[in-house]
């Protein structure tokens, strides 16, 4: 019976799993997979834990899901009864975190529902998973609280090796077990720290064992092995807290976590921290999105003059993205801006003042074209990622993303992150896709696995393009 393990190690960046394979760090993982079966994926945009393991384990992205970030505002429920309706206001990094299942989309399967013979180690997504199939979720409650604070992520992972070693012979056909401890260790210091690459050790020892177990059982032959990464991260030497940003210029601004904002002119909703989400005027109930271009009248952010030309002064913005009258998404920076359409597979990239996802050209591709000419470039996917995010009905009138270096939240962030995720930054967007088989040949998205995880196990699933 074939089976399939994938495994999660989150926050790892792709340039950082490839030089500590090559610098010999990573013995078991080498020999488990061939360079070959190495490649790199564009992830998700929010680059960030839970949104980014959307992709992995329904082969969607996170707007097809209506998951558009971590944290998110219900335009259409948030009238301002910050108590009665805060369940409209939603933030996946506290006691909200069990609404994630339940907030997938409807009509997107998770790859539990179609392998009903399948067990999750840790994992924050579980929808279709008997109660008994989702392991060790009191451990990952526990250490997901008490490492955030100590900063020693490692007894989150050593849970993890212990239940997926204890699992080796069990009758599941699909395992999915992540481990927290690379990304907490280098939210605390640097992608590259030692705390990272010891972590990262430590896994490729645990694989080694979980190789040796599957041996002994007979198994290893039939067994798809995936290692794979939500997300990479960058170093962050500066904090522009936004929600503290429109407050100092005089706006109301409604923010996690003090919720109790009277008549506030914005919501800030902040991810990874360098990816945020703007609502404006959160308290007036309404079905649709406003255009970029009502959103830069003076007053419409709670700022006197144009709030977008503000926030494109600052170093710490790399793109501001929204949709334009009509249709479409207009992305601005300091470089200018130009405007994202799709029709069809069709997907047009057309400068007006500028370039500001340094394309190069007034130019149309369909999305694997796109796919490969911006996964080197300075923001891969991001013409996929931009529409895709603008698709789900709960994502903010604005999207930002930060600039290396930078990030969206300093106040109520205990303890500093020191490095960050979530922007379309190549350091924060590309992963480590590594296999024991062969992968389709790249360039690949982290939602190009789910297909090759379905088609090993035997199992039919309906195929999603990226933005259908």
């Amino acid at each position: 019976m074939k089976r399939a393990i994938l495994l999660l190690i989150d926050g790892l960046r792709a340039d950082v799993a490839e030089r500590a394979i090559a610098d010999g760090l990573l013995p078991h993982m080498a020999a488990l997979t061939a360079p070959g079966a190495r490649q790199r994926a564009a992830t998700a945009f929010p680059s960030t834990t839970s949104v980014a393991y959307l992709p992995f384990l329904t082969g969607a992205l996170p707007g097809r899901c209506n998951i558009p970030s971590i944290r998110w505002l219900d335009r259409t429920a948030y009238s301002g009864r910050w108590w009665t309706e805060r369940d409209a206001v939603r933030s996946y990094c506290g006691w909200q975190a069990g609404h994630l299942n339940r907030d997938i989309a409807p009509d997107v399967t998770t790859i539990f529902e179609l392998v009903p013979e399948s067990i999750a180690i840790f994992s924050m997504i579980t929808r279709g998973l008997d109660p008994d199939a989702d392991r060790i979720q009191g451990a990952r409650k526990w250490w997901g609280t008490v490492s955030h604070y100590t900063e020693n992520h490692q007894p989150g992972d050593d849970a993890v090796a212990k239940e997926l070693l204890a699992q080796a012979g069990g009758d599941w056909r699909f395992c999915f077990a992540q481990f927290p401890a690379v990304d907490g260790h280098t939210h605390a210091a640097t992608p590259e720290s030692a705390r990272v690459l010891d972590s990262l050790q430590q896994v490729d020892r645990t694989i080694g064992e979980l190789v040796a177990r599957l041996t002994e059982l007979g198994r290893l032959d039939e067994t798809l092995i995936m290692i794979v990464s939500d997300h990479g991260a960058a170093p962050v030497h500066s904090h522009l807290d936004l929600a503290t940003w429109f407050r100092d210029r005089g706006a109301r601004t409604l923010a996690h976590p003090v919720l109790w904002t009277r008549d506030p002119h914005l919501a800030v909703m902040v991810a990874g921290n360098a990816q945020a989400a703007l609502y404006a005027s959160p308290n007036t109930p309404r079905a649709e999105r406003h255009p970029i271009s009502t959103l830069r009248a003076p007053g419409a952010l709670g700022l006197p003059d144009d709030a977008i030309a503000a926030l494109l002064g600052e170093e710490a913005i790399a793109l501001v993205a929204g949709e334009e009258i009509g249709g479409g998404v207009r992305v601005a920076s300091r470089e200018g801006e130009a405007v994202l359409h799709q029709r069809g597979e069709a997907i047009s990239y057309q400068r007006e003042s500028g370039d500001p996802l340094q394309i190069g050209a007034d130019t149309t591709h369909n999305h694997r074209e796109w796919l490969a000419r911006t996964i080197d470039g300075a923001f891969p996917d991001a013409p996929v990622a931009l529409l895709d995010q603008f698709r789900a009905p709960r994502t903010g009138d604005l999207v930002i993303a930060a600039a290396d270096g930078y990030d969206f939240r300093k106040a109520w962030e205990y303890p500093e992150h020191k490095s960050g995720h979530g922007s379309l930054t190549p350091a924060h967007m590309l992963t480590p896709a590594w296999c024991n088989r062969a992968l389709p040949d790249g360039p690949l998205r982290t939602a190009d696995l789910f297909p090759v995880l379905c088609a090993w196990l035997g199992v039919e699933a309906a195929p999603i393009l990226p933005l259908s």
